[in-house]
């Protein structure tokens, strides 16, 4: 679902030839954003690990997928994205 939600949302890196981003960021119904990074192109399958409150990339993530589940998301889209603000303390008055 993370990966499905952070695709959906637009959150991939550079797309290889085979159409298989190389990085894939989502937010799980936690809150915690994770970064997923290939790991084997043939299968294809990825190694992820939670972004950390202090990495730059943590609020650029948020934005995007905060923007994505509140035009097209789906409730749980939408309380991920809420769980992800309450977790990293971003504000939304910025």
């Amino acid at each position: 679902m993370i990966l499905r939600r952070g695709v959906g949302a637009g959150l991939v890196g550079e797309v290889l030839k085979q159409g298989v981003p190389t990085i894939i960021w989502g937010v799980a119904d936690s809150g915690w954003i994770f970064e997923a990074r290939i790991t084997n192109l043939a299968t294809p399958e990825y190694h992820g690990y939670p972004v950390r409150p202090s990495e730059a990339i943590a609020e650029v993530v948020y934005r995007r997928y905060r923007a994505w589940a509140d035009t097209e998301g789906e409730a749980a889209d939408k309380r991920a994205a809420w769980a992800c603000r309450m977790l990293y303390g971003f504000r939304d008055d910025l």
